[in-house]
């Protein structure tokens, strides 16, 4: 089942290029297995056409992740300024047991 969580999360990177290895949500820890997918998001969401301006754009890097335990994540990465980069947790699915 799949779940909205919306909370800033630690994340710790791994590889060259760094990638997710370990997402920790609170008291949760996740080992990343495989980063699925990723991509970059630079649009405007759902802003109106007259509001959106290259300073209303977003700045997301985006991270689909298959975790140990059989976990999906969707994850992103604000890097809109350089001194206060967030990664949030969008999306949890968990395996059917």
């Amino acid at each position: 089942m799949r779940r909205f969580s919306g909370r800033k999360i630690e994340v710790k990177l791994d590889g060259d290029p760094p990638a997710p290895a370990e997402v920790v949500d609170g008291e949760r820890v996740w080992q990343v297995r495989e980063v699925v997918r990723e991509w970059f998001d630079i649009g405007h969401g759902s802003l109106p056409a007259r509001a959106q301006t290259w300073r209303t754009r977003r700045h997301r890097k985006n991270f689909l992740l298959e975790t140990a335990d059989g976990s999906r994540l969707l994850i992103y990465l604000d890097y809109a300024r350089d001194d206060r980069r967030v990664w949030h947790l969008v999306t949890v699915e968990e395996p059917e047991r």
